[in-house]
């Protein structure tokens, strides 16, 4: 056999010999999870209209946890408000896909509601918790103009304060048992659409506090006020007192006897998983492991700290394992504890009175800018501004979504006020 023969023939021998390690090479390990979630999109629900504390948590999560899902599905943010949460707790229970293509962030009293046995038609033991992004410390705080000016005053004064959502919302429910449990004299005005309307009805001197607001909120909302001392916290709710609230009376404190410390540290116990993360029950066991994993990874992302930061959303996490420890306390509460707490919680009619709103409305508003959902306008010459998040906003007749607003339209606008809610927005093509 000649040189140039050999050399086909080995050539030829060392092709075949590569085949076969080809064929003989295992195939790539597939990756279900990624070929399930990629190319599709996940829907984050917020159980609260737009604005406050839970979309501010829910948009920041929203804005990236998809990243380390595998597959890298698309993800959006949508609210479905409530009864204070438990509308978006009995969807997820039992309408939402249950795929792995659906999470949402729940309110804390989720729990706490359906240990009252207030007819709740979703179990909680039953949610697959992915964790929470932060432990909650709530306050209740004083206009400047107020004649209660700290809690021992709120004890000799009355404290009127305003409420938004249902009776199961905090800003309802902590006022009622801090009244029951540390005998503040506290009257509720319910109904107001946010708490940023019940500060700046503070402002306007219609109402006196909020109570119910947490430390987190009540800094991303408020922090020039508080800078400004024009409001003023009068006392922290929370299971331990929170290191940046030095001086601040502390609720455990304000208990009138031993056994109320019990209740109030059941009562406040909701909040050490303040922001709390679900996927509905029975969605496949692998699907749920992947998205506690993609909850913990955001949770140590660099770049999502820094959102955080930046837009003043404090991160104390917690994981899902823990979160579900934490509720299996929480059912094991003796049941005298749970009665009692069940009776603070509820609100007194002569304690409580229905808002009367007081709508302005502004005929033919030339818009002059919109940041955000905030639409800039001009009002008997007036520059003010108002939101329009969940308001009801037509354009030609037509009902859109905020985004279809642009500057230099000419819209009728009923509003409460500058830089209140907006109630209706309409707008000629």
């Amino acid at each position: 056999m000649n040189m140039l023969a050999r050399s086909v023939c080995v050539l030829s021998m060392g092709g075949a010999a590569a085949g076969l390690l080809a064929a003989a090479a295992p195939p790539a390990m597939a990756d279900p999870i990624a070929d399930f979630y990629k190319g599709k999109r996940m829907t984050l629900f917020v159980g609260s209209a737009p604005g406050g504390g839970y979309d501010r948590y829910g948009r920041l999560v929203g804005r990236h946890i998809n990243r380390y899902v595998p597959g890298q599905p698309k993800l959006v943010v949508k609210n479905m408000p409530g009864a204070s949460g438990l509308v978006l707790a009995g969807h997820m229970y039992a309408k939402a896909e249950r795929d792995g293509r659906v999470i949402a962030g729940l309110h804390n009293t989720v729990v706490t509601q359906e240990i009252f046995d207030r007819g709740q038609r979703y179990k909680s033991a039953e949610f697959n918790w992915l964790g929470s992004v932060n432990q909650l410390t709530t306050v209740c705080i004083a206009s400047n103009q107020a004649k209660v000016q700290s809690w021992p005053d709120a004890k000799k004064m009355q404290l009127v304060v305003g409420g938004t959502g249902a009776d199961t919302s905090s800003t309802n429910l902590v006022p009622a048992f801090l009244k029951t449990l540390t005998d503040g004299k506290i009257k509720i005005i319910k109904g107001y659409p946010s708490t940023t309307s019940v500060v700046l009805a503070m402002q306007r001197g219609e109402v006196d506090g909020l109570c119910g607001l947490g430390w987190d909120s009540l800094k991303a909302q408020a922090y020039h006020l508080l800078r400004d001392k024009k409001i003023k916290v009068i006392i922290q709710v929370a299971a331990k007192p929170h290191p940046e609230l030095k001086g601040v009376p502390f609720v455990m404190d304000m208990a009138k006897s031993p056994d109320d410390v019990r209740v109030l540290q059941f009562l406040v116990a909701r909040q050490y998983m303040g922001r709390p993360y679900v996927a509905p029950p029975k969605v496949p066991a692998d699907r749920v492991a992947a998205l506690r994993k993609a909850f913990d990874d955001t949770m140590a992302d660099p770049k999502f700290q820094a959102d955080a930061k930046k837009v003043r959303t404090p991160l104390s996490p917690i994981d899902g394992n823990e979160v579900e420890r934490h509720i299996k306390k929480l059912f094991a509460t003796p049941k005298s504890v749970i009665d009692r707490a069940n009776e603070a919680t509820k609100l007194e009619q002569s304690d409580v009175s229905k808002v009367k709103l007081k709508w302005l409305e502004v005929k033919g508003a030339k818009i002059d800018r919109i940041k955000k959902s905030n639409v800039f306008f001009l009002d008997g010459g007036r520059k003010v501004s108002a939101s329009s998040r969940g308001a009801k906003i037509l354009i030609g007749g037509k009902k859109v979504k905020r985004k279809a607003l642009k500057a230099g339209m000419k819209c009728d606008i009923t509003y409460l006020g500058d830089g209140d809610s907006a109630r209706t927005i309409t707008c000629a093509n």
